[in-house]
């Protein structure tokens, strides 16, 4: 591999890291939306 070659393998490794992050991160957040949804379900049948 050359000199020049090296360098962009290694941001594109980067990139490829940070989409799987960004990925990863989405399906917390939808997670933590079901989860706050269903707090707010179990609460308001209490009351019921």
């Amino acid at each position: 591999m050359s000199e020049r070659q090296q360098p962009a393998k290694k941001i594109m490794e980067e990139f490829q890291r940070f989409e799987k992050a960004m990925e990863e991160l989405k399906v917390l957040k939808l997670m933590s939306e079901d989860l706050k949804s269903f707090r707010r379900m179990i609460s308001v049948k209490r009351f019921d």
